[in-house]
């Protein structure tokens, strides 16, 4: 990891942990019930508890709803800032007080690494 990487890597882990969020470890158990729907084509996964932000751009600003649930869909997916959970994609969603569209890191998101690697590949459509 490069040294801009690195301390762009600490400063996002920081804005999270001033947010309340801790970076997600993906369970087997939780990464297997993860998957797109072929019928509406999002991901309908498990996230982390207690009101995730849902960013207006894809890095930790501006924050524009929240995520209540432990169990939410995301319709796309689009490359963004770089975050704790230690590559770029971000999910989009529409948060769940104020119905406002926008996007939580990969990190919040109980995928595997292979997903995030590459959603289209399983099927989400990029944002």
């Amino acid at each position: 990891m490069n040294k801009h990487r690195a301390i762009s890597t600490t400063i996002v882990a920081a804005a999270f942990a001033l947010l309340g969020v801790a970076p997600a470890t993906a369970s087997a158990a939780s990464a297997a019930a993860c998957g797109v729907d072929p019928h509406d084509g999002r991901l309908h996964c498990s996230n982390e508890a207690g009101g995730l932000p849902v960013f207006h751009e894809p890095r930790p600003v501006d924050a524009v709803d929240y995520l209540d649930t432990t169990e939410s869909w995301f319709t796309c997916w689009t490359p963004g800032e770089l975050h704790p959970g230690g590559n770029t994609t971000w999910y989009g969603t529409v948060g769940d007080r104020f119905g406002n569209f926008g996007y939580v890191p990969a990190s919040v998101v109980h995928t595997t690494s292979a997903f995030d690697a590459d959603p289209s590949r399983y099927g989400l459509r990029r944002c």
